[in-house]
């Protein structure tokens, strides 16, 4: 099997978020060749692509050889000015930081890659990265920021026209839903991406199929996924991809056992036990002796069905886990009932598979249970002795007896410790549902009490702006009025002009300072327009009036109704975070971000400034960002802070739009 074969299932079986950080990148499978290139490659950017091609081939089996090749790539583009490579470095080694789980450090680096894509104004890079970005959130089983970065990957691939990029975010996108259990909106999904890749038939094509069939299976719908089955096999053939096949084969054979459908099991098991030799894998192939028995067992040919269940078991112990060995045990136990050998071994079959529902199977685990079948198969002779001798006879009575009055007493004791289990278990939901329900009414009034602070301080900004702009502005008017009359009336020296021109200046300054003061307090704009309208006016304001590139994008705003509560706190929540950044972060580029949808609304504010300790400001929080906190806790939102000293700050707040 290639490697571009290995990758490909690899990006399949990972359904949750529909592949690996970087996508699957196409691989030639010769080393040596690429090795030859680079001893005699110059120090420019064909080097730096060598280089990554050279790591993507040590991806998925040496992350060590790879990361030094990722590495070594980054290092000449940095030297060069390459930002395609250090970008691409970025989505590279966040692969490989996603395969060793250090989730957290991979989506830092992916921020890097998307503060350099904007700085270079390269939006096709910056969506690379908010894909990538996606991947790792559904790693983290952060499933609706996944689907925000896919969302924001989408838009700009869609605005490039790149089909094959398009195509990929529709399977992620399925795969989120099909995590969520939403089937129908993911095979929506999986179609879109399938009538793209279908005009290719590569590797993409057959993952997105692959897809589809277990969406299908989900939904029911079995001749679609039978008939898509039947397309996955003939694409694995085609693209020589022998674990997609193998997989395919496996699936027709599950199918087939849960449609009753049995006298086709024994086929499909014999296509896949063809393949297990240049699988190389002990697990796979005890998998193929394990359906060559049920296939044979359905046949009604109890020794061969034996013999492939030996196989099966010689070959999946080092390595198999519980589930698989369970399977195993159980059908083990079924033919030997069917086969009338031994009723009672198969009983031992039988308490095995069961006993391995609740154990975590390790070394120890294998080694008792080789143990345990080599005693029941001891335990077998003895008992056909016994039966040879008519002087044992009284002897296994009682053995038997005995081993009756056992089974009652231990079925008693059972039973009486699950009953005191579950008097027990009773006792503590009663406990936590009274504990549950204190801890709600302490909520509701920190709710009431965060309500009545918020609406103090709104009626207090309100009237003291009315009283700003009403008041003390009605009389700095009046005095300007006042001096400009007396100018008219007096005749003053060139020196006393002068002053008086200075002072009319600063009363002027005076006058809009106020007027800026009395309109943050209380902007009239929240009043008149939507909050969209707005925040783009308040955005606008900063922009104009400080040196930070500011972005403002809203999504799906427009479609929702927001009473006063909801925009007041939202309006404010953004301006209490944008003054903190244009006083103290020294950033250059900020993005607002507002999106509402399903009955919720996201809030991103990111800035690319000096960062900070996060546990120092949660230990003295400001009386600003207090604020921020009261309102978004008030409303039942969460507040997700991500900032590192030197590397920006990044709010992700999530707000529903129901109190119930």
């Amino acid at each position: 099997m290639t490697l571009t074969a290995r990758r490909l299932v690899f990006t399949c079986s990972i359904l949750i978020f529909g592949g690996c950080c970087a996508g699957v990148r196409a691989q030639t499978g010769d080393v040596a060749a690429l090795l030859q290139k680079l001893a005699t490659s110059r120090p420019d950017t064909n080097r730096v692509k060598l280089l990554n091609k050279l790591g993507d081939e040590y991806a998925y089996n040496d992350i060590k050889t790879a990361r030094r090749y990722y590495h070594d790539g980054y290092v000449l583009s940095q030297k060069l000015g390459f930002v395609r490579g250090i970008v691409r470095y970025y989505s590279s080694e966040g692969e490989l930081l996603n395969l060793e789980g250090q989730y957290d450090r991979c989506l830092a680096l992916l921020r890097q890659g998307v503060a350099l894509s904007r700085a270079r104004k390269d939006p096709l890079r910056e969506g690379i990265m908010y894909e990538n970005m996606g991947n790792t959130f559904g790693f983290m089983q952060r499933l609706d920021s996944a689907t925000i970065y896919y969302f924001k990957s989408l838009r700009l691939f869609e605005l490039f026209q790149d089909s094959v990029k398009v195509a990929n975010v529709y399977n992620n996108l399925s795969s989120i839903f099909m995590k969520t259990d939403k089937p129908e909106t993911a095979l929506t999904y999986i179609n879109q991406a399938i009538a793209i890749s279908r005009a290719y038939e590569d590797g993409f094509y057959l993952s997105h199929l692959i897809n589809k069939e277990a969406i299908l299976w989900k939904l029911h719908r079995r001749d679609e996924a039978n008939a898509t089955s039947r397309q996955v096999v003939a694409l694995a053939k085609k693209l020589n991809d022998t674990v997609a096949l193998a997989d395919a084969l496996e699936n027709n054979c599950r199918h087939d056992l849960d449609m009753a459908r049995y006298q086709a099991i024994l086929p499909h098991a014999q296509a896949l036990n063809q393949l297990s030799p240049n699988l190389q894998s002990p697990d796979r192939t005890a998998r193929a002796h394990y359906w060559l028995s049920v296939g044979y067992y359905y046949q009604k040919q109890f020794a061969d069905a034996l013999m492939h269940i030996d196989k099966a078991l010689a070959d999946a112990r080092p390595s198999v886990g519980n589930e698989h060995l369970q399977t195993y045990y159980a059908h083990y136990g079924r033919l030997l009932l069917a086969d009338r050998r031994n009723p009672q071994q198969a009983s031992r079959y039988f308490q095995l598979a069961d006993s391995l529902r609740e154990l975590s199977l390790n070394s120890t685990i294998v080694k008792t249970t080789r143990e345990l079948a080599t005693q029941y198969e001891t335990e077998k002779k003895e008992a056909a002795l016994q039966q040879l001798s008519l002087e044992n006879q009284a002897r296994k009575r009682q053995v038997s007896l005995l081993v009756f009055s056992v089974v009652v007493l231990a079925g008693a004791l059972l039973f009486f410790a699950l009953w005191m289990r579950n008097r027990a278990k009773v006792r503590r939901q009663e406990k936590a549902l009274h504990e549950q329900t204190v801890r709600q009414l302490e909520s509701e009034k920190q709710l009431l009490a965060s309500h009545a602070i918020l609406k103090g301080q709104e009626d207090e900004r309100s009237r003291l702006a009315k009283d700003l702009h009403d008041g003390l502005g009605g009389i700095l008017s009046s005095v300007k009025y006042s001096f400009q009359a007396m100018k008219q009336t007096f005749i003053l020296s060139e020196d006393n002009a002068l002053a008086f021109e200075r002072s009319m200046t600063l009363l002027d300054a005076s006058l809009a300072e106020l007027r800026r003061v009395s309109h943050n307090m209380m902007p009239e704009s929240l009043a008149r327009l939507s909050l969209a309208d707005a925040l783009r006016d308040y955005i606008q304001t900063l922009t104009e009036n400080s040196a930070i590139a500011f972005t403002y994008q809203t999504f799906g705003l427009d479609t929702v109704e927001l009473d006063n509560l909801y925009k007041t706190s939202i309006y404010r929540v953004v301006q209490e975070l944008t003054t903190n950044i244009v006083r103290h972060a020294q950033a250059t580029d900020v993005l607002v971000q507002i999106m509402a949808k399903a009955g919720q609304i996201n809030l991103t504010v990111e800035d690319n400034g000096l960062g900070f300790d996060p546990n120092q400001v949660n230990e003295r929080r400001s009386m600003g960002i207090q604020n921020v906190y009261h309102r978004i806790n008030y409303l039942k939102g969460t507040v997700d802070l991500q900032t590192e000293p030197g590397k920006g700050c990044s709010y992700y707040i999530e707000i529903p739009l129901s109190h119930d």
